[in-house]
Protein backbone atom coordinates (compact mmCIF):
# COMPACT_ATOMS: atom_id res chain seq x y z
CA UNK A 1 0.00 0.00 0.00
CA UNK A 2 1.45 2.91 -0.83
CA UNK A 3 1.95 5.89 1.41
CA UNK A 4 1.67 8.86 0.09
CA UNK A 5 0.96 13.17 0.61
CA UNK A 6 1.08 15.96 2.89
CA UNK A 7 -1.20 16.91 5.66
CA UNK A 8 -4.33 17.38 4.17
CA UNK A 9 -5.54 14.98 1.18
CA UNK A 10 -3.75 15.85 -1.64
CA UNK A 11 -1.99 14.34 -4.83
CA UNK A 12 1.18 15.17 -4.02
CA UNK A 13 4.57 14.01 -4.69
CA UNK A 14 4.78 10.46 -2.81
CA UNK A 15 6.82 9.95 0.28
CA UNK A 16 8.64 7.10 -1.57
CA UNK A 17 10.84 9.55 -3.90
CA UNK A 18 14.27 8.59 -4.11
CA UNK A 19 16.89 10.68 -2.33
CA UNK A 20 19.69 9.60 -4.47
CA UNK A 21 20.55 10.87 -8.25
CA UNK A 22 21.80 8.12 -9.64
CA UNK A 23 19.83 4.59 -10.42
CA UNK A 24 21.00 0.99 -11.16
CA UNK A 25 19.50 -0.32 -14.50
CA UNK A 26 15.80 -1.58 -13.86
CA UNK A 27 14.75 -4.85 -15.61
CA UNK A 28 10.91 -5.27 -14.85
CA UNK A 29 10.30 -9.19 -15.59
CA UNK A 30 6.04 -8.49 -17.06
CA UNK A 31 4.99 -11.72 -17.67
CA UNK A 32 1.38 -12.20 -18.83
CA UNK A 33 -1.75 -12.78 -17.76
CA UNK A 34 -0.20 -12.26 -14.27
CA UNK A 35 1.54 -8.52 -14.97
CA UNK A 36 -1.77 -7.22 -16.62
CA UNK A 37 -4.40 -8.31 -14.01
CA UNK A 38 -6.38 -4.82 -13.00
CA UNK A 39 -6.31 -3.77 -9.67
CA UNK A 40 -8.53 -0.45 -9.16
CA UNK A 41 -8.33 0.71 -12.60
CA UNK A 42 -4.87 -0.14 -13.61
CA UNK A 43 -2.66 -3.27 -14.21
CA UNK A 44 0.19 -4.20 -11.93
CA UNK A 45 2.36 -3.64 -14.90
CA UNK A 46 1.60 -0.13 -15.14
CA UNK A 47 1.49 0.24 -11.59
CA UNK A 48 5.18 -1.09 -11.16
CA UNK A 49 5.77 1.41 -14.37
CA UNK A 50 4.10 4.55 -11.98
CA UNK A 51 5.82 3.22 -8.91
CA UNK A 52 9.76 3.13 -10.37
CA UNK A 53 9.08 6.72 -12.19
CA UNK A 54 8.21 7.99 -8.90
CA UNK A 55 11.53 6.27 -7.89
CA UNK A 56 13.40 8.40 -10.54
CA UNK A 57 14.09 5.56 -13.14
CA UNK A 58 13.96 7.28 -16.26
CA UNK A 59 14.72 3.84 -18.49
CA UNK A 60 13.93 -0.02 -18.19
CA UNK A 61 13.87 -3.13 -19.93
CA UNK A 62 10.44 -5.53 -20.06
CA UNK A 63 11.14 -8.42 -19.76
CA UNK A 64 8.24 -10.77 -20.89
CA UNK A 65 6.90 -14.07 -22.22
CA UNK A 66 4.22 -11.97 -24.54
CA UNK A 67 6.05 -8.72 -25.51
CA UNK A 68 3.04 -7.42 -27.99
CA UNK A 69 0.87 -8.22 -25.16
CA UNK A 70 2.80 -6.04 -22.73
CA UNK A 71 3.70 -3.25 -25.24
CA UNK A 72 -0.06 -3.07 -26.61
CA UNK A 73 -1.16 -2.42 -22.94
CA UNK A 74 1.43 0.23 -21.76
CA UNK A 75 0.98 2.20 -25.06
CA UNK A 76 -3.00 2.34 -23.75
CA UNK A 77 -2.56 2.65 -20.08
CA UNK A 78 0.68 4.33 -19.79
CA UNK A 79 0.16 7.85 -17.82
CA UNK A 80 3.33 10.12 -18.19
CA UNK A 81 4.27 8.02 -20.82
CA UNK A 82 7.11 9.74 -22.57
CA UNK A 83 9.00 10.45 -18.93
CA UNK A 84 10.24 6.60 -18.62
CA UNK A 85 12.02 5.12 -21.71
CA UNK A 86 10.86 1.43 -22.28
CA UNK A 87 12.55 -0.84 -24.31
CA UNK A 88 11.08 -4.88 -24.54
CA UNK A 89 12.59 -8.39 -24.78
CA UNK A 90 10.81 -11.51 -25.45
CA UNK A 91 11.41 -14.38 -23.13
CA UNK A 92 10.27 -17.92 -23.28
CA UNK A 93 9.68 -20.90 -20.50
CA UNK A 94 7.90 -21.07 -17.53
CA UNK A 95 9.96 -19.28 -15.41
CA UNK A 96 12.87 -16.82 -15.68
CA UNK A 97 16.31 -18.31 -16.01
CA UNK A 98 19.78 -16.51 -15.10
CA UNK A 99 20.77 -16.76 -18.67
CA UNK A 100 17.55 -14.90 -20.06
CA UNK A 101 19.02 -12.33 -17.37
CA UNK A 102 22.27 -12.33 -18.10
CA UNK A 103 21.56 -11.34 -21.67
CA UNK A 104 19.41 -8.64 -20.74
CA UNK A 105 21.98 -7.52 -18.92
CA UNK A 106 24.34 -7.73 -21.91
CA UNK A 107 21.24 -6.15 -24.48
CA UNK A 108 21.21 -3.04 -21.78
CA UNK A 109 25.22 -2.83 -21.19
CA UNK A 110 25.59 -3.16 -17.83
CA UNK A 111 28.99 -2.92 -16.50
CA UNK A 112 30.57 -6.23 -15.55
CA UNK A 113 31.32 -4.37 -11.77
CA UNK A 114 27.62 -2.88 -11.70
CA UNK A 115 23.93 -3.58 -10.47
CA UNK A 116 20.63 -4.40 -11.63
CA UNK A 117 17.32 -3.86 -9.94
CA UNK A 118 14.92 -7.02 -11.20
CA UNK A 119 11.34 -6.25 -9.89
CA UNK A 120 8.36 -8.86 -11.27
CA UNK A 121 5.39 -6.91 -12.33
CA UNK A 122 3.00 -9.78 -11.61
CA UNK A 123 3.07 -8.80 -7.71
CA UNK A 124 1.84 -6.00 -6.24
CA UNK A 125 4.51 -3.99 -3.72
CA UNK A 126 4.36 -0.65 -2.03
CA UNK A 127 6.55 1.97 -3.44
CA UNK A 128 8.49 2.01 -0.29
CA UNK A 129 9.81 -1.19 -0.18
CA UNK A 130 11.23 -1.12 -3.44
CA UNK A 131 12.87 2.45 -2.71
CA UNK A 132 14.50 0.80 0.71
CA UNK A 133 15.72 -1.92 -1.89
CA UNK A 134 17.20 0.61 -4.24
CA UNK A 135 19.00 1.99 -1.64
CA UNK A 136 20.76 -1.33 -0.78
CA UNK A 137 24.10 -1.78 -0.86
CA UNK A 138 24.91 -5.14 -1.62
CA UNK A 139 22.92 -7.95 -3.14
CA UNK A 140 19.22 -7.83 -1.83
CA UNK A 141 16.33 -9.46 -2.10
CA UNK A 142 12.74 -7.50 -0.91
CA UNK A 143 10.52 -10.47 0.83
CA UNK A 144 7.95 -10.22 3.56
CA UNK A 145 8.97 -12.84 6.18
CA UNK A 146 6.04 -11.95 8.27
CA UNK A 147 2.77 -11.03 6.49
CA UNK A 148 -0.49 -9.15 7.75
CA UNK A 149 -2.99 -12.04 8.34
CA UNK A 150 -5.80 -9.79 6.28
CA UNK A 151 -3.19 -10.51 2.84
CA UNK A 152 -3.22 -14.16 4.21
CA UNK A 153 -6.22 -14.87 1.66
CA UNK A 154 -3.97 -13.49 -1.53
CA UNK A 155 -0.70 -15.52 -0.30
CA UNK A 156 -2.86 -18.73 -0.50
CA UNK A 157 -1.29 -21.67 -3.09
CA UNK A 158 2.26 -19.66 -2.71
CA UNK A 159 4.94 -22.17 -2.55
CA UNK A 160 7.05 -19.53 -0.15
CA UNK A 161 5.07 -17.27 1.91
CA UNK A 162 8.11 -15.75 3.54
CA UNK A 163 10.26 -15.98 0.76
CA UNK A 164 7.86 -14.58 -2.25
CA UNK A 165 10.41 -12.52 -4.52
CA UNK A 166 9.26 -9.40 -5.53
CA UNK A 167 12.37 -7.62 -6.18
CA UNK A 168 15.83 -8.32 -5.95
CA UNK A 169 19.43 -6.12 -5.99
CA UNK A 170 21.40 -7.93 -7.54
CA UNK A 171 25.76 -7.53 -9.05
CA UNK A 172 26.96 -8.75 -12.33
CA UNK A 173 29.01 -10.33 -10.82
CA UNK A 174 26.71 -12.59 -8.80
CA UNK A 175 25.03 -13.73 -12.11
CA UNK A 176 28.55 -14.79 -13.47
CA UNK A 177 29.03 -17.51 -10.96
CA UNK A 178 25.23 -19.02 -11.91
CA UNK A 179 24.03 -21.51 -14.22
CA UNK A 180 22.71 -20.25 -16.81
CA UNK A 181 20.11 -22.80 -17.26
CA UNK A 182 18.98 -22.14 -13.18
CA UNK A 183 15.63 -20.84 -12.46
CA UNK A 184 16.61 -17.32 -11.15
CA UNK A 185 14.13 -17.69 -7.98
CA UNK A 186 15.59 -20.67 -7.18
CA UNK A 187 19.43 -19.62 -7.63
CA UNK A 188 17.62 -16.50 -5.06
CA UNK A 189 16.17 -19.00 -2.22
CA UNK A 190 19.35 -20.94 -2.01
CA UNK A 191 21.03 -18.25 -1.61
CA UNK A 192 19.00 -16.21 0.83
CA UNK A 193 19.15 -19.36 3.49
CA UNK A 194 22.90 -19.47 2.76
CA UNK A 195 23.24 -15.89 3.95
CA UNK A 196 24.69 -14.69 0.44
CA UNK A 197 21.95 -12.09 -0.18
CA UNK A 198 20.86 -9.99 2.26
CA UNK A 199 16.98 -9.59 2.88
CA UNK A 200 15.23 -5.92 2.57
CA UNK A 201 11.73 -7.44 4.93
CA UNK A 202 8.51 -5.16 4.95
CA UNK A 203 7.78 -6.78 8.14
CA UNK A 204 10.95 -4.67 9.49
CA UNK A 205 10.27 -1.75 7.16
CA UNK A 206 8.81 2.11 9.36
CA UNK A 207 5.48 1.57 8.92
CA UNK A 208 4.44 5.48 9.69
CA UNK A 209 3.47 7.59 7.66
CA UNK A 210 3.84 11.12 8.53
CA UNK A 211 2.05 12.87 5.65
CA UNK A 212 -0.99 10.69 6.00
CA UNK A 213 -0.73 10.80 9.80
CA UNK A 214 -1.27 6.63 10.30
CA UNK A 215 0.84 3.51 10.33
CA UNK A 216 0.71 2.08 7.25
CA UNK A 217 2.18 -2.10 6.93
CA UNK A 218 4.03 -2.15 3.45
CA UNK A 219 3.12 -5.18 2.06
CA UNK A 220 3.37 -7.01 -1.49
CA UNK A 221 1.53 -10.06 -2.73
CA UNK A 222 1.42 -11.95 -6.04
CA UNK A 223 -1.08 -11.07 -8.59
CA UNK A 224 -4.80 -11.73 -6.96
CA UNK A 225 -6.90 -14.78 -8.17
CA UNK A 226 -10.51 -13.64 -9.45
CA UNK A 227 -11.75 -14.13 -6.18
CA UNK A 228 -9.85 -12.06 -4.42
CA UNK A 229 -9.55 -9.05 -6.70
CA UNK A 230 -12.05 -7.58 -4.58
CA UNK A 231 -10.33 -8.01 -1.47
CA UNK A 232 -6.88 -6.74 -2.88
CA UNK A 233 -8.67 -3.70 -4.47
CA UNK A 234 -10.14 -2.77 -0.62
CA UNK A 235 -6.36 -3.16 0.62
CA UNK A 236 -5.58 -0.28 -1.74
CA UNK A 237 -8.49 1.74 -1.00
CA UNK A 238 -8.01 1.63 2.54
CA UNK A 239 -4.14 2.75 2.21
CA UNK A 240 -5.34 6.43 0.59
CA UNK A 241 -7.09 6.90 3.89
CA UNK A 242 -5.70 9.89 6.12
CA UNK A 243 -5.43 9.31 9.89
CA UNK A 244 -6.44 11.72 13.00
CA UNK A 245 -9.47 13.35 10.92
CA UNK A 246 -11.91 15.71 12.07
CA UNK A 247 -15.27 14.52 12.43
CA UNK A 248 -16.78 15.92 9.03
CA UNK A 249 -13.71 14.25 7.49
CA UNK A 250 -15.10 10.95 8.99
CA UNK A 251 -18.51 11.38 7.49
CA UNK A 252 -17.00 12.19 4.39
CA UNK A 253 -15.06 9.25 4.13
CA UNK A 254 -16.91 6.09 3.19
CA UNK A 255 -18.54 8.86 0.58
CA UNK A 256 -15.27 9.50 -0.70
CA UNK A 257 -13.52 6.06 -0.93
CA UNK A 258 -17.16 5.13 -3.25
CA UNK A 259 -16.28 8.16 -5.31
CA UNK A 260 -12.94 6.74 -5.49
CA UNK A 261 -13.72 2.66 -6.12
CA UNK A 262 -16.07 4.34 -9.27
CA UNK A 263 -13.22 7.21 -10.67
CA UNK A 264 -10.27 4.81 -10.43
CA UNK A 265 -12.23 2.89 -13.37
CA UNK A 266 -12.52 5.96 -15.70
CA UNK A 267 -10.10 8.27 -17.17
CA UNK A 268 -10.52 11.14 -14.95
CA UNK A 269 -7.12 11.74 -13.17
CA UNK A 270 -6.49 13.54 -10.03
CA UNK A 271 -5.56 16.78 -11.13
CA UNK A 272 -9.18 17.39 -13.28
CA UNK A 273 -10.69 16.53 -9.85
CA UNK A 274 -8.82 19.56 -8.22
CA UNK A 275 -9.14 21.61 -11.03
CA UNK A 276 -12.90 21.45 -10.94
CA UNK A 277 -13.15 21.21 -6.99
CA UNK A 278 -11.58 24.51 -7.28
CA UNK A 279 -13.76 25.78 -9.64
CA UNK A 280 -16.69 24.82 -7.58
CA UNK A 281 -14.77 26.64 -4.23
CA UNK A 282 -14.68 29.47 -6.44
CA UNK A 283 -18.50 29.34 -7.02
CA UNK A 284 -19.04 29.00 -3.27
CA UNK A 285 -17.33 32.32 -2.71
CA UNK A 286 -19.42 34.30 -5.76
CA UNK A 287 -22.45 33.35 -3.79
CA UNK A 288 -21.57 34.20 -0.11
CA UNK A 289 -20.93 37.66 -2.04
CA UNK A 290 -23.88 37.87 -3.63
CA UNK A 291 -25.68 36.83 -0.65
CA UNK A 292 -26.92 33.78 -1.62
CA UNK A 293 -25.90 31.76 1.54
CA UNK A 294 -28.15 28.84 1.67
CA UNK A 295 -26.69 27.60 -1.66
CA UNK A 296 -22.97 28.52 -0.86
CA UNK A 297 -23.20 26.55 2.23
CA UNK A 298 -24.64 23.75 0.29
CA UNK A 299 -21.72 23.77 -2.55
CA UNK A 300 -19.12 23.87 0.53
CA UNK A 301 -20.48 20.53 2.10
CA UNK A 302 -20.18 19.44 -1.57
CA UNK A 303 -16.54 20.77 -1.67
CA UNK A 304 -15.31 19.39 1.82
CA UNK A 305 -16.57 16.03 0.40
CA UNK A 306 -14.61 16.34 -3.11
CA UNK A 307 -11.30 17.77 -1.27
CA UNK A 308 -10.20 14.05 -0.60
CA UNK A 309 -10.92 12.73 -3.65
CA UNK A 310 -7.96 13.86 -5.70
CA UNK A 311 -5.98 12.52 -3.29
CA UNK A 312 -6.87 9.51 -2.82
CA UNK A 313 -7.26 8.96 -6.37
CA UNK A 314 -4.09 10.02 -7.18
CA UNK A 315 -2.25 7.78 -4.22
CA UNK A 316 -4.89 4.78 -5.42
CA UNK A 317 -3.72 5.02 -8.97
CA UNK A 318 -0.14 6.72 -8.19
CA UNK A 319 -0.80 9.44 -10.29
CA UNK A 320 1.14 11.72 -7.65
CA UNK A 321 2.49 15.08 -9.25
CA UNK A 322 4.34 18.67 -8.90
CA UNK A 323 0.79 20.35 -9.55
CA UNK A 324 -0.89 18.82 -7.02
CA UNK A 325 1.71 19.34 -4.67
CA UNK A 326 0.75 22.99 -4.83
CA UNK A 327 -2.94 22.67 -4.80
CA UNK A 328 -3.48 23.24 -1.07
CA UNK A 329 -1.92 27.14 -1.29
CA UNK A 330 -4.68 27.87 -4.25
CA UNK A 331 -6.99 25.97 -2.08
CA UNK A 332 -6.20 27.65 1.26
CA UNK A 333 -6.76 31.05 -0.43
CA UNK A 334 -10.00 29.41 -1.96
CA UNK A 335 -10.83 29.08 1.66
CA UNK A 336 -9.91 32.30 2.93
CA UNK A 337 -11.86 34.00 0.16
CA UNK A 338 -15.18 32.31 1.92
CA UNK A 339 -14.91 33.95 5.05
CA UNK A 340 -13.55 37.23 3.88
CA UNK A 341 -16.86 37.36 1.79
CA UNK A 342 -19.04 36.46 4.30
CA UNK A 343 -17.25 39.58 6.48
CA UNK A 344 -17.82 41.62 3.65
CA UNK A 345 -21.57 40.24 3.27
CA UNK A 346 -22.33 41.09 6.70
CA UNK A 347 -20.16 43.82 7.22
CA UNK A 348 -22.25 45.84 4.26
CA UNK A 349 -25.17 44.41 5.28
CA UNK A 350 -25.01 46.02 8.64
CA UNK A 351 -25.87 42.28 10.56
CA UNK A 352 -22.07 42.47 12.20
CA UNK A 353 -20.91 45.41 12.97
CA UNK A 354 -16.52 44.55 13.31
CA UNK A 355 -17.02 41.89 10.60
CA UNK A 356 -14.11 42.95 8.99
CA UNK A 357 -11.85 43.03 12.50
CA UNK A 358 -13.47 39.35 13.04
CA UNK A 359 -12.08 38.25 10.04
CA UNK A 360 -8.84 39.95 9.84
CA UNK A 361 -8.05 38.53 13.46
CA UNK A 362 -9.18 35.43 12.36
CA UNK A 363 -6.75 35.57 9.55
CA UNK A 364 -3.89 36.79 11.18
CA UNK A 365 -3.98 33.75 13.89
CA UNK A 366 -4.31 31.23 11.48
CA UNK A 367 -1.24 32.40 9.73
CA UNK A 368 0.49 32.33 12.54
CA UNK A 369 -1.10 28.81 13.60
CA UNK A 370 0.27 27.47 10.33
CA UNK A 371 4.31 28.77 10.66
CA UNK A 372 3.75 26.93 14.19
CA UNK A 373 3.01 23.91 12.32
CA UNK A 374 5.52 24.06 9.67
CA UNK A 375 8.07 24.34 12.97
CA UNK A 376 6.44 21.80 15.14
CA UNK A 377 6.71 19.10 12.14
CA UNK A 378 10.89 20.70 11.43
CA UNK A 379 11.32 19.56 14.83
CA UNK A 380 9.63 16.06 15.34
CA UNK A 381 9.23 14.45 11.99
CA UNK A 382 5.43 14.86 12.10
CA UNK A 383 2.03 16.93 12.28
CA UNK A 384 1.11 18.63 15.26
CA UNK A 385 -2.23 16.53 15.08
CA UNK A 386 -0.16 13.53 15.43
CA UNK A 387 2.33 14.08 18.78
CA UNK A 388 -0.25 12.83 21.31
CA UNK A 389 -3.67 11.50 22.22
CA UNK A 390 -4.42 15.64 23.30
CA UNK A 391 -3.44 16.38 20.06
CA UNK A 392 -5.67 13.84 18.00
CA UNK A 393 -8.52 14.27 20.22
CA UNK A 394 -7.98 18.16 19.32
CA UNK A 395 -7.72 17.63 16.04
CA UNK A 396 -11.20 15.74 15.99
CA UNK A 397 -12.53 19.42 16.48
CA UNK A 398 -10.04 21.74 15.60
CA UNK A 399 -10.80 25.09 13.29
CA UNK A 400 -10.84 23.64 9.64
CA UNK A 401 -12.73 24.64 6.46
CA UNK A 402 -14.95 21.36 7.31
CA UNK A 403 -15.65 22.45 10.74
CA UNK A 404 -16.66 25.96 9.65
CA UNK A 405 -18.41 25.21 6.73
CA UNK A 406 -21.09 22.42 9.14
CA UNK A 407 -21.11 25.72 11.64
CA UNK A 408 -22.05 28.08 9.42
CA UNK A 409 -24.41 25.70 7.94
CA UNK A 410 -25.98 24.47 11.52
CA UNK A 411 -26.37 28.50 11.75
CA UNK A 412 -28.17 28.89 8.67
CA UNK A 413 -30.63 25.70 9.78
CA UNK A 414 -31.55 27.70 12.78
CA UNK A 415 -31.96 30.87 11.15
CA UNK A 416 -28.81 32.59 12.65
CA UNK A 417 -26.27 33.05 10.55
CA UNK A 418 -24.65 36.06 11.51
CA UNK A 419 -23.72 33.96 14.75
CA UNK A 420 -22.95 31.18 12.91
CA UNK A 421 -20.25 33.85 11.46
CA UNK A 422 -19.03 34.85 13.87
CA UNK A 423 -19.17 31.13 15.87
CA UNK A 424 -16.60 30.14 12.95
CA UNK A 425 -14.92 32.75 13.39
CA UNK A 426 -14.09 32.34 17.43
CA UNK A 427 -13.66 28.50 16.67
CA UNK A 428 -10.71 29.44 14.42
CA UNK A 429 -9.05 31.53 17.04
CA UNK A 430 -9.60 29.49 20.15
CA UNK A 431 -8.11 26.22 18.26
CA UNK A 432 -5.44 28.42 16.84
CA UNK A 433 -4.18 29.85 20.22
CA UNK A 434 -4.39 25.72 21.20
CA UNK A 435 -1.67 24.68 18.50
CA UNK A 436 0.28 27.22 18.96
CA UNK A 437 0.65 26.78 22.63
CA UNK A 438 1.11 23.16 21.80
CA UNK A 439 3.52 24.15 19.45
CA UNK A 440 5.53 26.00 21.95
CA UNK A 441 5.70 23.35 24.33
CA UNK A 442 6.80 20.42 21.57
CA UNK A 443 9.67 22.67 20.55
CA UNK A 444 10.42 23.36 24.23
CA UNK A 445 10.77 19.59 24.89
CA UNK A 446 13.13 19.12 21.74
CA UNK A 447 14.90 21.76 21.61
CA UNK A 448 17.66 21.03 19.59
CA UNK A 449 17.10 18.28 16.79
CA UNK A 450 14.67 16.56 14.73
CA UNK A 451 13.66 13.20 16.81
CA UNK A 452 12.14 9.97 15.02
CA UNK A 453 8.36 9.98 15.15
CA UNK A 454 6.44 9.52 18.74
CA UNK A 455 4.02 6.69 19.23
Amino acid sequence: MTGLCITKERNTLSTFDMPEPSLPPLLIVADSPEALTDLCGISLLERMRRVVLHLGFRRAMILSNSVKASATHVAKQSWHRSDLSLTFRERRGAKVTVGEIVDSLAAMKVRSDGRIIIVFASFYCDGRLLCSLAQARINSALIDSDPPSIIAPLLEGSDARGRLFCATMLSSEWFSRKNRAAALVQELELDMMAGRIASVDAAQQQTYVESMRRNIRPVLFPAPSPECRSLAERLLRDATQSGVLDFPALAHAPIEKWLVSHLCRTTITPNQITLGTGILGLGVTLLYAFGYLWVGALLALLVGILDGVDGKLARLKVQMTKTGKREHVLDYFIEMSWWAVLAHHFHTTGQVRYAYLIWLVFFASDSLERVAKWSVKLRVGRSIDDVSRFDRLVRRVAGRRNIYTWLFTFSLLIGAPTSGFVLLCLWGMATEAIQIFRALQIRCAFPNKIVPPVS
